[in-house]
């Protein structure tokens, strides 16, 4: 086992919803575990605000990786004060993966963080707000897709991200392939949604999706 990991995204504000998945998650997954977050933590609220989510999540992980969405107070970065790492053009190394990340419903890719990426052997984790354009994970009503061009192509010409995972688009929760990257979209905090996942020594994935709103 490489690690364990609980995915949250588009939290928007729902502390109750996400106290309830966070104790749930407690009983059914084991510690240590990462929590990886795809932004939208907050629903245009302020930087105390997503301080005090994040803090709510650092009681139950000491290992926290996320991004901003296009919800959050993201010009007011500076102030954000948490234990949680903002993984933004970033990267942060954890159990044989790296993890690096591009928040925003418009990610601005950092070629260079990219370059010195694919140079490196070691398994990468991608971490954005924007899913991948044309996967499962940005399907919209009418089956349109409404992701990144751009992320898209970041997974298919750096073999090593092995782990793509993101938010935004609510109405398509999923797990997929794109290459041999897994897509994970967990489908919004605010609906019940959350994503377990295990990585093993392989970097092989298994994983579900959950809604804390089906479970006994």
């Amino acid at each position: 086992m490489v690690l364990r990991a609980l995915i949250l995204s588009d939290i928007h504000n729902q502390k109750i919803t996400l106290e309830n998945i966070l104790a749930k998650t407690k009983e059914v997954i084991k510690k240590p575990f990462t929590v990886l977050i795809a932004g939208d933590i907050t629903n245009f609220g302020s930087i105390e605000n997503m301080s005090s989510l994040l803090e709510l999540i650092s009681n139950y992980s000491s290992q926290i990786y996320f991004v901003f969405g296009n919800c959050d107070p993201i010009y007011d970065m500076e102030k954000l004060q948490t234990s949680s790492f903002h993984i933004e053009s970033n990267p942060q190394r954890s159990k044989g993966v790296t993890f690096v990340g591009f928040g925003s419903a418009h990610p601005i890719v950092n070629k260079k963080i990219l370059k010195k990426l694919k140079k490196n052997t070691e398994k990468v984790c991608l971490l954005t707000h924007a899913p991948p354009y044309g996967t499962d994970a940005d399907l919209v009503s009418l089956n349109k897709h409404a992701g990144s061009r751009e992320i898209k192509k970041v997974i298919e010409t750096h073999p090593n991200i092995f782990l793509s995972v993101s938010g935004h688009i609510h109405e398509s929760p999923t797990i997929s392939f794109l290459e041999n990257c897994c897509i994970i979209n967990p489908g919004p905090v605010t609906r019940g949604n959350f994503a377990i996942i295990e990585i093993d020594e392989n970097y092989a994935i298994q994983g579900k999706i959950h809604n804390i709103h089906e479970m006994k």
